[in-house]
């Protein structure tokens, strides 16, 4: 599934991020592997997720390019 179709709440592993925005998003602490939770999404707007205690917004363009699947656990 792409991030941009997570719900408030869910347990996510990031798989895949666009080559064009892997760099920015190492930057600021996302990688390919990471576990997150969406923090809260706003309908057409970003998504925040929560990682390590800090919240980072994606805006919604930029994480429909991204592939997550849910955590079992």
């Amino acid at each position: 599934m792409l991030l941009n179709q997570a719900k408030t709440g869910q347990c996510l592993k990031i798989l895949k991020l666009p080559s064009e925005l892997k760099a920015k998003l190492i930057r600021i602490g996302i990688c390919e592997g990471d576990q997150v939770c969406c923090a809260s999404k706003i309908p057409a707007g970003p998504v925040v997720l929560l990682k390590d205690l800090q919240e980072i917004a994606i805006g919604d363009k930029q994480a429909a390019q991204i592939k997550v699947e849910i955590c079992q656990s």
